[in-house]
């Protein structure tokens, strides 16, 4: 995929460095191969030259600093929290225009913990990928409610937005959409079938946040999400010529 500037000033917001040939160190592969996260450089402790006092202040220790302990990819629930799903009301983000283009449906699974910083990467994703420009993109919660079994709610978005393709965004909510327990991992990377439509999985903004290092993860996803959707609304557009 090129990338023009703006596509390459939103992969910055998302936190994904991009990685360009220079003359001198002459590229392996493509923009999308060269995707990675930007490591915080290696912190040095400052070197002062020892004081008269320090004998007398050797008694003295400083506590150590304070280390984050990982976030959990999940929103922590209390007990007998809700364990179904349902599909909340369709939202329009982006129109196609009257050139038409691809229909997105992105099933976004509603966290406990999202916050502004979560909508504003959704966002930064959404137009790194250019779906801002020529294509149709809906958008619908995945919420939890107390009652099990299957998604509720999902036919009716699926018919109200007739999606060329479905992302998943979000662990809990892919699993219970397909019906799996399977991990994530292995859940990404492939197409899936759901109710017919093929679908993508990836993450959720909020496990971006808490972990960068699985932006340039994201856009893979989003990369093949869009090959697929461009491929179905072709083969869509050629069904309805006939």
């Amino acid at each position: 995929m090129t990338l023009d500037a703006r596509q390459k000033a939103m992969l910055r917001e998302m936190g994904v460095r991009v990685w360009w040939p220079t003359q001198a160190a002459p590229a392996e592969g493509g923009p999308e191969q060269a995707l990675a996260e930007a490591k915080p450089a290696p912190l040095t402790k400052p070197t002062t030259a020892p004081t008269e006092d320090a004998a007398a202040q050797s008694h003295r220790v400083s506590p150590p600093p304070t280390v984050m302990q990982p976030a959990s990819n999940t929103a922590a629930e209390p007990e007998g929290a809700a364990q179904g799903w349902r599909v909340g009301a369709l939202q329009a983000l982006h129109e196609a225009g009257e050139a038409g283009g691809p229909c997105w449906l992105l099933l976004l699974e509603q966290r406990q913990d999202s916050s502004g910083d979560a909508q504003r990467l959704l966002q930064a994703m959404l137009r790194a990928a250019r779906l801002h420009q020529g294509s149709q993109v809906w958008l619908a919660p995945l919420l939890r409610v107390p009652e099990t079994g299957a998604v509720q709610g999902l036919e009716p978005v699926l018919e109200g937005s007739q999606p060329d393709l479905v992302f998943i965004m979000g662990r809990l909510g892919a699993q219970a959409l397909l019906e799996t327990d399977e991990p994530l991992g292995r859940l990404r990377g492939q197409v899936h079938d759901l109710w017919g439509l093929p679908a993508v999985v990836s993450y959720d903004p909020v496990t971006l946040l808490r972990s960068p290092a699985d932006k340039g993860k994201a856009w893979d996803d989003l990369c093949l999400a869009g090959q697929l959707a461009r491929e179905q609304y072709t083969e869509r557009k050629a069904s309805e010529a006939d």
